[in-house]
């Protein structure tokens, strides 16, 4: 995550976040209910990402998967819309906290 930048992060979210619909906007309770989900995933992705990017670094260590994992759910909502001509590309970048060997198994 400290490769990503605050700017990086902004323009991801702005992206993220102006592509959901409103849920006023939608007509049927179906498409009501997947953009309020697409909301409230987004919301607590972004919330999880700037939780781990305001601590200190020393506080950081048991954030950092979390927020690694929401970046990367960010991305690739922002992926749907690679085609977009606002498409942040450069922003869009997925990042990895896992090391090469045993990438799931616990820290010894």
């Amino acid at each position: 995550m400290e490769r990503i930048t605050e700017d990086q992060v902004s323009r991801l979210v702005r992206f993220v976040l102006a592509r959901i619909p409103d849920t006023a906007s939608v007509e049927g309770e179906e498409a009501r209910r997947t953009a309020a989900a697409l909301h409230l995933t987004a919301y607590r992705r972004i919330a999880a990402v700037r939780h781990h990017r305001d601590l200190t670094p020393d506080r950081t260590t048991g954030t950092e998967l979390s927020s690694t994992a929401s970046w990367n759910l960010l991305v690739s909502f922002a992926l749907v819309w690679r085609d977009h001509p606002d498409f942040p590309a450069d922003a869009a970048v997925e990042t990895s906290a896992f090391g090469t060997e045993a990438r799931l198994s616990p820290a010894a």
